[in-house]
């Protein structure tokens, strides 16, 4: 089975920054993947990297072995991406959005609707949908450009922080819609620092520390995540 995202001793330097020092890491099919470390530590640079908002120094990065960099727009087809600061056009509405969304994935009308409907009510805002965003909270935000990510149904989706502006109903409607994504077969990589998030929801764990990924392991019930973290950052 191809794993649905390589990522291959990357490397990126911001003057005498190393921000990513010598990243590799794989997901698989069906597997949320939660990239934790403090503020700082690389996770969003790692993130930008992987969705070719930054050309790595060296190394690459392979959604289902197509290289970001030698193929982007095939690439870019495969993925869904929401940034730590989620950018949705103030001038429309939420449903024009998703609809705008649909139409650049290459939607007809009728699957369009129907896709919308499906997703309209996974969060408590389909009220609000039908006004435009510049009026929208944070957390609202963040809910309708994550519904903009899962509508095309993408190979994998990668989300940076993504519970920062979500009340606790939110962040558990979230992490539900992202084991149900999973299971279907998708995978998700996700760049928090909130433990809880991560142990709640990954099935496996990367610590990121000083632009290197310096610890990975699975997440089970029995899983001290807390003290795994304390342990392995305070060692460097």
């Amino acid at each position: 089975m191809v794993d649905t995202l390589v990522v291959e001793s990357i490397t990126k330097r911001f003057n005498e920054l190393q921000a990513i020092d010598g990243i590799s890491l794989s997901i698989p099919p069906g597997t949320i993947y939660a990239l934790i470390g403090p503020n700082g530590s690389g996770k969003t640079t790692i993130a930008n990297c992987i969705v070719g908002l930054l050309k790595p120094d060296s190394g690459k990065v392979l959604i289902r072995s197509i290289d970001i960099q030698k193929e982007p727009i095939k690439a870019k087809r495969l993925f869904s991406y929401v940034s730590d600061n989620p950018a949705i056009y103030p001038y429309l509405t939420g449903y024009e959005f998703l609809r705008l969304t649909a139409k650049l994935h290459g939607f007809t009308k009728e699957e369009t609707d129907s896709r919308i409907k499906e997703l309209e009510n996974l969060f408590p805002i389909k009220d609000i949908l039908t006004t435009t965003t510049d009026g929208y909270s944070r957390g609202n935000i963040e809910k309708t450009a994550f519904l903009a990510a899962i509508l095309p149904k993408p190979t994998i989706i990668i989300i940076d922080e993504p519970i920062v502006g979500l009340d606790p109903d939110s962040v558990k409607i979230l992490g539900d819609a992202l084991i149900k994504f999973a299971k279907a077969g998708g995978s998700v990589l996700i760049s928090t620092h909130t433990l809880n998030f991560a142990k709640t929801y990954a099935q496996k764990v990367g610590i990121v520390q000083k632009g290197k990924l310096i610890k990975e392991f699975s997440i089970t019930s029995k899983t001290d995540i807390d003290g795994i973290y304390e342990q392995t950052t305070s060692n460097i």
